[in-house]
């Protein structure tokens, strides 16, 4: 009993003030990491300042380019600000993380931004919207591969796999549909033809007001171009797109973005 007294008298004040020490030493690396920088960039995307955020998370880049909270942070507030492409660059980098659950969350996002792709791809470019998609499905997979957990993600995979389907009937029908066309049109008349030819001649001297003016009058007139209204609408399309006129989307999407925030 003495001695174990002894040694508490000799050696306790030591212990206690190691213990002291690691403490504060645990403290001021909380309070340093509740302080970081990076912090304020996530209070903003909190309150939806994107903008803000991202400006916040680039000067923090300056400093700390090789961490991997910015590429996941950086990546998914570029998808907010609907910058798509640059959210795929940085969250493509961030699923390189050795951190399972990280790299399931931003492959759950690239997934969404890659859902977002196909959706913007215009009237017309189906096997944009297919080949997007399908990328879409594939991140998302990936994502429950490394958080069997993940409900959101499966809950997506769902939505864009239904999307999908949808796309890919309508392309099949389509294109039973002008397969019938084609079959049951009668050939174009030599007017029709060589009318055709201007048309087509107007396009290429980006003339597509005058060439659409044209080829409408010609349906009208001939009862052989009925089968050219696909013509005129892909010339409405390149002058809408030409004006800055997006088509409207017709995807309904509301669940593709659960669970996408910053770290």
């Amino acid at each position: 009993m003495k001695r174990i007294l002894s040694f508490m008298v000799r050696y306790l004040p030591r212990l206690l003030l190691a213990a002291a020490l690691v403490v504060m030493l645990l403290l001021c690396y909380l309070f340093s990491f509740l302080g970081r920088p990076i912090n304020d960039g996530n209070k903003m995307y909190a309150n939806g300042d994107y903008k803000g955020a991202l400006e916040t998370y680039m000067k923090v880049r300056e400093s700390e380019p090789a961490n991997p909270l910015l590429f996941y942070n950086i990546g998914t507030d570029q998808y907010r600000l609907g910058n798509l492409e640059e959210a795929k660059k940085e969250l493509e980098s961030a699923m390189r993380m050795p951190d399972k659950k990280m790299a399931s969350r931003a492959a759950y996002n690239l997934g969404d931004t890659y859902f977002r792709i196909g959706e913007k791809a215009p009237e017309g470019q189906g096997s944009e919207r297919i080949a997007a998609w399908r990328e879409s499905i594939a991140y998302l997979k990936k994502a429950i591969d490394l958080d069997n957990d993940f409900e959101n993600a499966k809950k997506n995979v769902e939505i864009v796999q239904r999307k999908l389907k949808e796309e890919l009937d309508k392309q099949k029908e389509n294109k039973d549909q002008n397969q019938d066309n084609n079959q049951k049109q009668p050939p174009l008349s030599d007017n029709a033809k060589q009318v055709l030819a201007r048309v087509l001649q107007l396009c290429k001297d980006g003339k597509y007001a005058e060439a659409k003016s044209m080829l409408e009058n010609l349906i009208a007139e001939d009862e052989t171009a009925g089968q050219l209204s696909g013509h005129v609408q892909r010339i409405d399309d390149v002058i809408e797109i030409k004006a800055g006129r997006k088509p409207k989307t017709k995807i309904d999407a509301s669940n593709t973005d659960n669970d996408l925030e910053v770290i």
